[in-house]
């Protein structure tokens, strides 16, 4: 896209993603302007649900965000070997044609397999001169619906596939997150009696410490403003000594130690 604009951002998902695909029963995004009135009109249109990240959370949108971090990665692997570190979007079709075409560790099988229902035709399959399934035109009617019925059902079986193979992937995933270092970090909070201390927002410099504090721990919240005593919740809610209040993600807090006298 030439840009990231609310009238651009409407026209591509409705002329390259709705028209093509069809429509989806929800779309997640984060906070930018782009997701203002022009695009909530849209959704009424189409009946689609709009829900938006928390904020300053980017692991709300984790799938979006590692696939966001593979492609960097691919692109930064071409372009490095071009004297013209600009030039990044020219590698960027030939990224995305190994990320569609590349078996994924969490599916067990390549996005164009799970689109299509065939394995994509390689470099490697015309030096073999191998055949694709491809529907022989010379065949009689019903040959062509027993085949597009055996499509279907292979279409069907990779789709119930994927999905069991994702659902051990989150929970291996699940079980990784629950053991991580730190995790009962908060755990002793009390709301309204534990002392915090937050990251600064502006970047780091040398020699300036990077936390302030303290602030007291309020509680958590949803990221909308409802509190939620629950400690599973990821943002939590600090108070200065003036009264005022912030929202923070638990990443950007630390319990607060006062100093010995």
């Amino acid at each position: 896209m030439a840009d990231h604009g609310a009238r651009t951002v409407v026209r591509f998902l409705e002329d390259d993603l709705i028209c093509r695909y069809g429509v989806p029963k929800f779309v997640l995004t984060d906070n930018g302007g782009e997701w203002g009135a022009e695009f909530e009109v849209m959704c009424k249109d189409y009946a689609i649900q709009h829900q938006r990240t928390t904020p300053q959370w980017p692991q709300c949108n984790g799938m979006a965000e590692r696939m966001i971090k593979t492609l960097k990665h691919g692109i930064t692997v071409l372009a490095a070997d071009h004297a013209n570190m600009n030039c990044w979007d020219e590698h960027l079709a030939k990224v995305l044609f190994g990320y569609k075409f590349g078996v994924q560790a969490s599916t067990k099988f390549s996005p164009f397999m799970i689109l299509t229902g065939r394995s994509p035709r390689l470099r490697a399959d015309n030096h073999l001169d191998a055949l694709t399934d491809e529907v022989d035109d010379t065949a009689s009617v019903e040959m062509i619906a027993i085949q597009f019925l055996e499509k279907m059902q292979l279409i069907a079986s990779i789709h119930e596939n994927v999905l069991l193979n994702v659902e051990q992937a989150q929970k291996k995933q699940k079980s990784a997150y629950a053991n991580r270092p730190g995790k009962h970090l908060f755990e002793g909070l009390v709301a309204g009696e534990s002392m915090v201390k937050m990251k600064k927002p502006r970047k780091r410099r040398a020699l300036i410490a990077s936390w302030e504090g303290p602030y007291q721990f309020v509680g958590h919240a949803d990221g909308k403003g409802n509190f939620d005593f629950e400690e599973g919740c990821r943002i939590c809610i600090v108070q200065d000594a003036d009264g005022r209040q912030w929202e923070r993600s638990r990443r950007d807090l630390q319990i607060y130690y006062a100093p010995l006298d």
